[in-house]
């Protein structure tokens, strides 16, 4: 194995395992915001599990979309299986023995979840897992959305390495129907928020559209007993693919690749005018342990306190590297005992932001 993929930049993140996990929805939907570095490092390291209904494949045409127009966005989408293409963003899509993956084949009866163990057993390079939704929020109770819910925090447990993701269901129903899907979505966005959960929102991508002639998100609305409820922008009308438009699909397949970038280490937030910079990319050989070099630029001479820890792509931590003062220079991260994966070094300064990079073992 080998250390590659070292960020040159230290950046201002809320890690996705602080308190509000990660929400993709419309705002995420810009590729041209994503720094190229990030697009090769989930094609190096991400590979990734999704189950769906015919709804769901709303986001397997979109990334498909995004590949035909622009090959650096090179995704390879294996029915029933995982492919191993070097360079693309391998997805297996569906469960090993149906391709169209109800509640019952994911994570609603004992079954179905044997369906996803069995995947994620046999394929032990996956690292994240997803399920969509058809259009069972419209119907379903509080109670069975909370089945869902803990259902997948069960997965969790059981495979600890896998980054589970979380989706709300389409905002294509109305009237009654699409009452009830907005509080079950609302169910889905609370547990998410409440417990650290990355969060695909499906249905808030479902109901806003960009005009092109204001260069403005508008959102789809109507009123039922008092409350505004987000629907289908009437925009996406259609049913081209996966029962809406191809720019529906589009805009989620780029939310996807979004939501994959900020997984393999991107940082929305950009960098802060205050940060420290890394001077050199480099790759080095795995020992043990492994030593890192750093440059530590910074306006104070003495850095009090500062804590240097290591994370998981699933936001756990894996061990302190270093918790002390360090003065500016040259200095060495030792890191010893890393298994193949993503990995993030949180350098925290005693405020309330922290910085890290990403390394990534293969």
């Amino acid at each position: 194995m080998r250390l590659v993929n070292l960020m040159v930049m230290l950046f201002v993140v809320i890690f996705f395992a602080n308190a509000q996990g990660i929400v993709i929805d419309h705002t995420c939907a810009d590729l041209d915001e994503i720094p190229q570095f990030w697009i090769d490092s989930v094609q190096s390291s991400i590979q990734s599990h999704y189950a769906h209904t015919s709804h769901g494949g709303q986001l397997t045409y979109g990334v498909e979309f995004i590949e035909d127009s622009n090959y650096v966005f090179d995704c390879a989408i294996g029915y029933l299986t995982l492919p191993d293409i070097s360079g693309a963003y391998c997805v297996f899509d569906g469960q090993e023995s149906t391709g169209y993956v109800g509640p019952e084949d994911y994570w609603q009866t004992t079954d179905g979840l044997n369906l996803t163990r069995a995947v994620l057993n046999n394929n032990p390079t996956l690292d994240t897992s997803m399920w969509s939704w058809c259009t069972q929020c419209n119907s379903y109770s509080e109670a069975q959305v909370q089945a869902y819910l803990d259902a997948m925090t069960m997965l969790e447990g059981e495979f600890p390495d896998v980054t589970f993701i979380y989706l709300t269901g389409n905002a294509q129903g109305v009237s009654s129907s699409g009452y009830n899907r907005y509080l079950r979505n609302n169910q889905i966005r609370d547990y998410c928020a409440a417990n650290n959960k990355v969060l695909f929102d499906f249905a808030d991508l479902d109901s806003w559209w960009f005009n092109p002639a204001t260069s403005q998100w508008e959102q789809n609305t109507y009123e039922y007993s008092g409350t505004t409820v987000p629907s289908e922008h009437p925009q996406y009308y259609g049913d081209e693919y996966g029962h809406t438009t191809v720019e529906s699909c589009t805009i989620k397949g780029r939310a996807w690749w979004w939501m994959m970038s900020v997984l393999a280490g991107w940082s929305t937030s950009g960098v802060s005018q205050n940060e420290t910079e890394i001077s050199e990319n480099y790759t080095v050989s795995l020992a043990s342990p492994v030593s890192i070099p750093f440059d530590l630029s910074v306006t104070t001479e003495v850095l009090s306190h500062l804590s240097i820890e290591i994370f998981d792509i699933s936001g756990r931590c894996s061990g302190d590297i270093a918790d002390g003062s360090f003065l500016p220079g040259q200095h060495t991260l030792s890191i010893d005992g890393l298994n193949q994966g993503v990995y993030f070094i949180s350098i925290h300064d005693g405020t309330s932001v922290s910085s890290y990079r990403t390394v990534v073992i293969d």
